[in-house]
């Protein structure tokens, strides 16, 4: 069976129609709404307290350095 390129498709283009102004406007709503609800999530769980961000923890020590 060879493949013929010039055969017609048996189903007609379907012409597109616009989406409504007021079904945009929600997408729109919702997408800026869910974006600025996961930035909130994001600051939340990576805030730091001031006062506990200058305590710094004791280097530790490397694994690999022989004691001299």
């Amino acid at each position: 069976m060879s493949a013929d390129s010039s055969a017609t498709p048996t189903a007609t283009a379907v012409p597109l129609t616009p989406v409504p102004e007021r079904a945009a406007a929600a997408i729109l709503g919702s997408m800026i709404v869910l974006i600025l609800l996961l930035m909130a999530i994001l600051v939340q769980t990576t805030w730091v307290d001031p006062a506990s961000a200058s305590d710094t923890p004791p280097p530790a020590e490397p694994a690999g350095y022989a004691q001299l």
